[in-house]
């Protein structure tokens, strides 16, 4: 008699449990998509973080000091864990919504870029209406050059790559490309912007 009645509120308390469990896993179904999206926001979700976590750690004390209170413990441990390992989304765009972001008309491959400091980074060249960007291969922009200061676009061989040169008022701008496509990609890239520096003026009638 003695055994049963320790082993029952045991049984109970582990029903308890798994029904948390399952309402937590429940809820976090429904909210992922939710979530998704305001992660992309730092602000709100890092203000969401420190409430969860405060009231993961308030449900973790209270559990604690109830003795048997195993749905807080279980509760407050995962709000906690989620607070902390939760990190704010980084914004993720695509090649289509970074152009639209720009108002680029064409992307291109960029090659390698030769920035300032000689180091070569993998590049896409977003061409404008007016003007060129330079974008990392994290969509991140690189160098932003009106068309206007273009004066002149070379296509040459250099050694093993093929190199894109763009002249302009008092600088120049270097893209390499290598591999089996080099010269191709290299020139697709220079009559893209060919095409945007010496657009045919309208004729009027």
């Amino acid at each position: 008699m003695n055994e049963n009645s320790r082993i029952a509120p045991l049984r109970a308390g582990l029903a308890r449990l798994r029904r948390g469990v399952l309402w937590v896993i429940f809820a976090l179904v429904l909210i992922i998509p939710k979530t998704n999206r305001l992660r992309r926001h730092r602000r709100a979700w890092n203000f969401g973080r420190l409430i969860t976590g405060l009231a993961g750690i308030a449900m973790v004390a209270r559990g604690a000091s109830g003795g048997h209170h195993l749905v807080l413990l279980v509760t407050g441990a995962v709000l906690l864990l989620l607070a902390l390992a939760l990190a704010p989304k980084r914004a993720d765009f695509s090649i289509d919504e970074r152009a639209r972001q720009l108002g680029a008309l064409i992307v291109v491959d960029g090659g390698r870029y030769l920035d300032g400091t000689a180091t070569l980074r993998p590049a896409k060249l977003f061409i404008g209406p007016d003007r060129l960007w330079v974008l990392s291969a994290a969509l991140q922009v690189l160098l932003e050059l009106p068309l206007i200061q273009i004066r002149a676009l070379t296509v040459e061989p250099a050694d093993a790559v093929w190199r894109l040169r763009l002249d302009c008022n008092h600088s120049a701008t270097e893209f390499l490309y290598e591999g089996s496509f080099a010269e191709h990609l290299a020139r697709v890239a220079d009559e893209t912007l060919r095409s945007q520096l010496y657009r045919e003026l309208p004729v009027l009638r």
